[in-house]
């Protein structure tokens, strides 16, 4: 008697409720689809993370990296005299580009940065990032964040950097 009971209680679960979940996460899937595509004027796009670190070197609050020589040049600005390797250097293909950010911090002086996306709009990058807490920056007491992003696509005339 148990047995018939477990037995009809899954079969209610799983052959009721299944098909009803199923069908109630499509429909919501089709109407966030639905959302996104009408409210987006602006071209979202395609990077990677390639190195995060926190120096104190002189560099402007974005920098676009072109060509592999230029890249050279940064790492030897951004290396670090106590270690005997640099950094892996990294390549660009074709329609690639490094976006090079240091941003200034406003909310936690010792904080990091995280990027929440990147849109283009009429040639120019907005680079929406918010500000997140570093324990390490933070017990070291540095706040000079870098991050360097492989970016996908074409150069653009300038960069925006916008907090969220």
């Amino acid at each position: 008697m148990k047995r018939l009971f477990l037995l009809s209680f899954l079969l209610l679960l799983f052959g009721f409720g299944g098909g009803l979940g199923c069908t109630n996460v499509s429909a919501s899937k089709n109407s966030v689809k639905t959302e996104s595509v009408m409210s987006r004027n602006n071209t979202e796009i395609k990077f990677s993370e390639v190195r995060r670190l926190n120096r104190d070197v002189s560099l402007k609050e974005y920098t676009i990296l072109q060509s592999f020589e230029e890249t050279v040049k940064l790492y030897r600005l951004m290396e670090d005299k106590r270690f005997s390797r640099s950094a892996p250097i990294p390549t660009l293909d074709e329609n690639e580009f490094l976006l090079v950010l240091k941003p200034r911090l406003k909310t936690q002086p010792y904080g990091d940065i995280e990027i929440q996306k990147i849109e283009e709009v009429k040639s120019v990058l907005n680079v929406y990032y918010k500000e997140i807490n570093n324990e390490e920056y933070l017990l070291n007491r540095e706040k000079n964040p870098i991050l360097i992003l492989k970016v996908e696509g074409e150069i653009p005339s300038g960069v925006k950097l916008i907090t969220s």
